[in-house]
């Protein structure tokens, strides 16, 4: 053997691996996609996390997975031609997703614009009003300004809801929930304050109105009762509202106006015994014995404990 046959022999050889490789290669699937990340200003996302999954089981490799570069690209090879479904997700954003086509040619590029999540505040107030601040931080305290509010906590609401103001006063429907909370404390001029403030952005709050009624009338301005019946006419008036009502009618002497209250607020809570025990004592003034006993029993049913269960008990034993 010379010499020279050798090479041709190693060329031979490398030939063969070649074609080998390529075969494989070929087997496996040579597609090749490219693609790019922007958020929904169009700056370029890194680590963005791609992941390919294979819409028919024979496709092989079954999914690729990948993250973009500093320009917000990536690429991947080896897709075997077929439908390929293509999902972007990067926490903290909404993740896009959808197929596309992969063929052994070159193929588009599959690109993806990514959208901030947004906070409810976000959205409710648009991106400018919550720019420099924390929503996350704001909806904490505001959520919990309303768990101190349902359990009785006045004064610890009222500094929460205060401090959401002070970052969004466009919020100014809190001034409704400062308002209520003072009249809980009693603190007729506070309670009235918030409530015009709450007007001043809304001037059509019919709870902010209301409730400068009844802060009035809480104060013993009896003369608020005209902007209360108002209120106690439509579809805002509380139990109290109707209760209080029949108070400044029952204290003028105005009997049977008063007994009209005290049935709209019976019939506002049926288990709220203070509007029954007044009617047991309309029906007293009337002369009305077994009307009054009626209401005096329906007392008893419902709070035989309270203050008015137990008056209307002694009352009751006492009558004919």
């Amino acid at each position: 053997m010379s010499l020279r046959s050798q090479p041709l022999v190693v060329v031979a050889i490398s030939a063969t691996v070649v074609l080998a490789l390529a075969q494989t290669v070929m087997a496996q699937g040579g597609g090749r996609i490219v693609g790019e990340v922007v958020d929904e200003y169009g700056e370029p996302m890194e680590n963005v996390t791609i992941t390919v999954d294979a819409t028919d089981p024979e496709l092989r490799p079954p999914q690729f997975v990948t993250t973009t570069g500093s320009d917000g690209k990536y690429a991947l090879l080896g897709f075997e031609s077929g439908i390929w479904h293509f999902k972007a997700e990067f926490d903290g954003y909404h993740g896009q997703e959808g197929p596309a086509p992969v063929t052994q040619s070159e193929n588009p590029p599959v690109n993806f614009e990514l959208t901030r999540i947004r906070h409810p505040l976000e959205i409710a107030l648009g991106d400018e009003a919550l720019e420099g601040l924390d929503p996350v931080a704001i909806g904490t305290t505001l959520t919990q300004s309303d768990t101190e509010f349902n359990n009785g906590n006045w004064l610890v609401a009222i500094d929460g809801y205060q401090s959401v103001l002070s970052d969004l006063p466009q919020l100014s429907d809190l001034n409704v929930q400062i308002g209520q909370s003072y009249h809980q404390l009693e603190d007729w001029d506070s309670a009235i304050a918030s409530f015009e403030a709450a007007l001043v952005t809304d001037p059509d709050n019919e709870d902010a109105k209301a409730g400068i009624a009844r802060a009035r009338m809480g104060s013993g301005d009896l003369s608020a009762a005209s902007s209360l019946r108002e209120t106690a006419s439509g579809l805002n008036a509380s139990r109290e509202d109707l209760y209080n009502l029949g108070e400044i009618e029952f204290a003028q002497n105005n009997i049977e106006t008063a007994a009209e209250w005290y049935e709209k607020a019976s019939v506002a809570d049926p288990n709220w015994e203070k509007p029954f025990f007044k009617l047991a004592l309309v029906e007293l003034n009337k002369g009305n014995m077994a009307g009054a006993k009626e209401h005096f029993q329906k007392v008893i049913d419902i709070a035989p404990d309270s203050e008015e269960g137990t008056q209307a008990q002694a009352t009751l034993s006492a009558l004919p």
